[in-house]
């Protein structure tokens, strides 16, 4: 962006603050708040549409229900997708999943940060497309099975197991996920976007850094302005 390296800063993600600053509820109220009893197993799903491939969405969301199916001791929270192409029909597919699966699926426009934050605690695997289960699940210990091209160039932790959009792909990098060995290595996972404590950083930087002359910007480009 044309910026000199000596005024860039590299904070982490703002939105993890919330994990320290918000109030996050206990399983027993994380249950009441959604209506939703949690099982031994648990998945939170959140699968947004793909605008830049051949095939639609749609097709990939077929292929995501029909790998959850191999689950049927799993009970599994949705978060529905966004307003882009083939969204509306993605979240009436998941409608009419959860009216099939009523004992095991709930799906929800929102759950909000408060609620959101709380199911990352409470769920086994993170499933999906979001940048939630690459910034914000590595905080919490919990393993995202990210499906497709979506978060691609996103810098990536350990916790994370990209698969391609294919039920048995899907399948696959669920089952790794919960395997003991991969369990195992959660413990030593480390958020590649800060530790949740921005907010600080970034009112210490405003303090101690000169503001004067900057008005005007210089464009650094490879060493020269």
């Amino acid at each position: 962006m044309g910026e000199h390296p000596s005024r860039v800063f590299n904070v982490g993600a703002v939105g993890l603050d919330n994990i320290h600053r918000l109030q996050l509820m206990n399983r027993e109220q994380f249950e009441q708040s959604i209506s939703f009893e949690l099982g031994e197993r648990n998945f939170l799903v959140t699968y947004h549409p793909l605008t830049l491939t051949s095939t639609s969405s749609v097709e990939y969301m077929q292929q995501l229900l029909v790998a959850l199916d191999q689950f049927p001791d799993a009970h599994i929270i949705f978060t529905k997708p966004n307003s882009d192409p083939n969204g509306r029909n993605m979240a009436l597919m998941i409608d009419e999943y959860v009216a099939a699966n009523r004992e095991r699926a709930v799906a929800f426009i929102s759950l909000g940060q408060v609620r959101y934050l709380s199911a990352l605690q409470h769920v086994d695997v993170v499933v999906g497309n979001s940048s939630s289960g690459i910034i914000e699940a590595p905080m919490f210990k919990k393993p995202t099975v990210n499906i497709g091209p979506r978060q691609q160039g996103r810098v990536k932790g350990s916790s994370i197991i990209d698969c391609g959009e294919s039920s048995e792909e899907i399948v696959k990098a669920i089952k790794k996920a919960l395997s003991p060995a991969f369990q195992k290595t959660l413990m030593n996972c480390e958020s590649l976007y800060g530790q949740g404590n921005s907010s600080p950083v970034i009112k210490d930087i405003l303090k101690n850094t000169a503001l004067e002359g900057i008005l005007i910007k210089t464009f650094y480009e490879g060493g020269s302005k």
